[in-house]
């Protein structure tokens, strides 16, 4: 296992269950307690637990967030696999809206053949990476910026956004399930996107299968708000039913 996943596997056991041993996390992964203990203390360092003798707790109540740096790091096959596909579905012409997921960093990464682009994001890697093509216009919303997610949030953000008209939004998420449809730990990250997916005529949800099943604390929006689902490989066939009834693509 990468570090980088050990890390956020450790930062969600520690949310999850308030609290955990160092012995217990050595024993899990396989490692040293000495990696152990390095590995929370980065994790410390980027807000997200607190440690303790013998161990580390929670020090978020209602939601954690992993930093988008490490985030980067993990599943980053699956991210450029779904980037691909995704970078077809745009065309000339049109303005979409990237969310400041590090899948849609990849997806950004993959802009440069187009000659007339409006992209929106409220993402500092993604207005980094985006700026440097003087061929697409870069709209950034400003407001609030949080460090861990590496965004531009809150009510000056949202503000904003509720005065822009899209032709496309990509959004990715937390977790994905039948029942709850898409979540977010962030109730900020949430309400972003609950703007842009009312504003945007077409949504495409970019979701690698890691976080199918997965529910965290702040409802995003029901999938009858989603188009298109890009994924990383060939989802369970409970989603793949559930999404044709309710005439969703599914690209992969």
């Amino acid at each position: 296992m990468l570090s980088a996943e050990r890390k956020l596997k450790i930062a969600e056991l520690v949310n999850r269950n308030g609290g955990i041993k160092t012995s217990e996390l050595s024993s899990m992964f396989n490692v040293s307690e000495m990696t152990v203990l390095r590995d929370l203390a980065e994790l410390e360092k980027q807000g997200v637990l607190k440690r303790v003798y013998g161990g580390a707790v929670s020090l978020r109540d209602n939601y954690h967030e992993v930093s988008s740096s490490l985030r980067e790091k993990i599943h980053t096959f699956e991210k450029n696999t779904i980037a691909q596909i995704a970078v077809e579905l745009i065309q000339e012409g049109e303005s979409i809206f990237l969310d400041g997921s590090t899948t849609s960093l990849a997806l950004a990464r993959r802009l440069y053949s187009f000659s007339d682009l409006t992209v929106v994001t409220n993402g500092l890697d993604i207005i980094n990476e985006i700026r440097r093509n003087a061929n697409i216009k870069l709209i950034c919303p400003g407001g609030e910026f949080n460090t861990i997610p590496m965004c531009f949030l809150g009510p000056g953000t949202e503000n904003f956004l509720r005065n822009i008209n899209l032709d496309k939004a990509f959004i990715s998420s937390a977790g994905i399930s039948i029942k709850a449809g898409l979540t977010e730990p962030n109730p900020m990250q949430a309400s972003v996107k609950r703007i842009v997916i009312e504003n945007s005529s077409e949504v495409i949800l970019l979701v690698d299968r890691s976080k199918f099943g997965k529910v965290t604390l702040n409802r995003v929006c029901d999938w009858e708000d989603i188009d298109i689902v890009v994924t990383d490989g060939k989802p369970e066939d409970e989603y793949v039913s559930f999404w044709h009834d309710r005439n969703i693509r599914v690209l992969y």
